[in-house]
Parts: structure tokens; sequence; C-alpha cells
């Protein structure tokens, strides 16, 4: 290429811009040559992973024998390979623009601890996301409480990402819980034995046949379809309060059957005590009880 100076600036900064894209290296090649490869490696390599991060779910979709992997261990893989492919894909970029990276290896190492420091907490979420996946003691679908030193939580998990557990409550609100977090808690998995046993508790007057009502809500529930049959049925006294006689129904069933059955309960007992002249004392007889006292 042309080096000669000219009196006119502009003509001198295009020159040395041409020199510097348009000049052979030892290999014979020039650096624009260099950057159009590797623009077309980046578009490439974005292409080829998409398709690997489609084969790879759609992979993953299929049902195999043994455990299927729950859902988002599934995104949680296929996103660490892409990443992984990306850095393969950068790695190659640095190489054909022939960058120097020795002049910034020692400050790239200070930024990465810098970086570490200062993002420990997520390094921790991350580790601990990948010990939850593979542990599996909660899997996307399951119905936990989660309890630890900042609160409680309950709710159905949704996903499980990187740094980050999300669960879905019954009422329809969301709730995250950092990884390193739910590691740490105290959690009960209310899916995973696919049952569940309910205890539901009826408080009747002291003047009441026990035996009678024993026998109305044991037939209340023992017909039930959603009761597990192979289960106990109990039906017993378990406390004598001190303006009722607290009287408990036990039984098992299906966990997503218990909220169903659970709420329709307090009508059928209420119902079933009229009529068999049960009486289940109200908090007025109470303020009247304490009203003859004196």
């Amino acid at each position: 290429m042309n080096d000669t100076k000219t009196n006119n600036p502009w003509v001198d900064f295009w020159t040395s811009v041409g020199n510097f894209f348009l000049a052979k290296d030892d290999y014979g090649v020039n650096y624009l040559t260099r950057i159009l490869i590797a623009i077309a490696i980046i578009v490439l390599g974005w292409l080829l992973i998409r398709f690997i991060g489609f084969l790879l779910k759609k992979a993953f979709g299929i049902k195999k024998k043994g455990p299927e992997i729950d859902v988002s261990a599934k995104f949680f893989i296929v996103n660490i390979i892409k990443i992984a492919l990306w850095l393969g894909v950068a790695f190659i970029v640095v190489w054909i623009l022939r960058i120097d990276t020795t002049g910034i290896a020692g400050v790239t190492s200070a930024i990465t601890v810098a970086i570490g420091l200062s993002l420990q907490d997520l390094i921790g979420c991350f580790a601990s996301g990948i010990v939850i996946l593979q542990q599996k003691h909660i899997v996307t679908g399951d119905y936990i409480s989660v309890s630890n030193g900042l609160g409680t939580a309950e709710g159905t998990v949704t996903k499980i990402h990187f740094f980050m557990t999300y669960l879905k409550t019954p009422n329809g609100q969301e709730v995250t819980i950092p990884n390193n977090n739910m590691q740490k808690a105290i959690v009960t998995n209310y899916t995973r034995l696919g049952k569940r046993r309910m205890d539901y508790d009826v408080g009747v007057s002291y003047n009441s046949d026990i035996a009678l009502v024993k026998k109305v809500l044991t037939d209340l529930v023992k017909d039930d379809t959603r009761r597990l049959k192979d289960e106990d049925l109990s039906v017993y006294v378990y406390e004598l309060g001190p303006y009722a006689v607290g009287v408990r129904i036990r039984l098992w069933t299906k966990f997503d059957e218990y909220w169903s059955l659970y709420n329709e309960l307090s009508e059928k007992v209420l119902l079933a005590c009229r009529k068999n002249n049960i009486y289940i004392p109200s908090s007025t007889d109470r303020v009247v009880q304490n009203v003859d006292q004196f």
C-alpha cells in the first residue's frame, strides 16, 4: 500500500485506514478479509447454536425408559450448552482476528476476580440451582412449602432457573426464591408421595351424643370417591375445649383432590349436624356463657 504523506489530513487518515484493513499479514490475508470471515462465523455460529438448541429441546421432549428429565432441568442443560458453544465461537473469532490477548490477560484476571467477589451470591445461587436439579427433591409441578429465616412460602413450582426458583401460590401470585435460600430452607413436598393426610376438626356441644357424632361424620366421608380406601379412616375426640368437644376426621386422599374435598366438608358437616340435631357452638355462645358466669 502507498504510505506517502500528503498535505491533506483527511486523505492521510483514510490512507492509514486503508493500509490497516487491506495490508496483508504473514499469512497473505488482509484484516478486512478476517473481519468478514469473523462476521460469517458469528452468523453461522448463531444459526448452528439455534439449530443445536432446537435438536436438544426436541430430544429432551422424547419420553424414554426411566424417570423423565424435569422441564427446568432441560432448559438448564440447553442453556449451559448454548453458553459453551458461544464461548467456542468467541474463541474462534478472536483467533481469526489475531487479537493479542497477552497484554490484557492481567487486566482480565483482575476483572474476573472483582466480578467473582461482587457476584459471589449469584455464583452461590447458580451452584445451588445445579444441586437442586441434580438431587431432584423438587421438580416442576410439585406443590411445596418453603421455610427459612427470611419467611415462608407455599405454592406450585413453575420453573427452576439458573439463579431462582419460581412458585405460583394458590391465589395466583408468583413467588421468586433465590436458589441458595432454597438449598438452605426446610422444604415440604406435598406432591412427591402422591397422597396427603387430611385432618378436619369439628367442635360440638358437650351435650352431644359422641357416638352419634362419630357415626355421622364417618358416614359423611367413608363413601367419598376422593378418599383413599386402602388407607385408614378414623373419627375421634382429640380435645376437650373450654366451649366445645373437638372431634377430628382423619383420612387420606390424592394430593390433587385434597383441597376440593376439604372445601366441601364444611358445608357437608354443617348440614349433617343440623339433620341429626348435633349442636355446633358459635362465638355468640361463648360470649353468653362468659356473661352467665358473673
